[in-house]
């Protein structure tokens, strides 16, 4: 399995409107779960490389 990080990055497109269209009605909660998730397994590689 490809790194988790990599993988969320295909679900959070930086400037694709079009994508974010696809993804919900409600996108903005969906991206905020997104970057809050990616933000998590940041913190928690660190913490684990430690």
């Amino acid at each position: 399995m490809a790194d988790i990080l990599s993988e969320l990055d295909k679900y959070i497109p930086e400037d694709n409107p079009r994508r974010w269209a696809k993804l919900s009605s409600d996108i903005d909660f969906r991206r905020l779960q997104l970057t809050l998730l990616k933000e998590i397994l940041i913190e928690l590689k660190q913490i684990n490389a430690k």
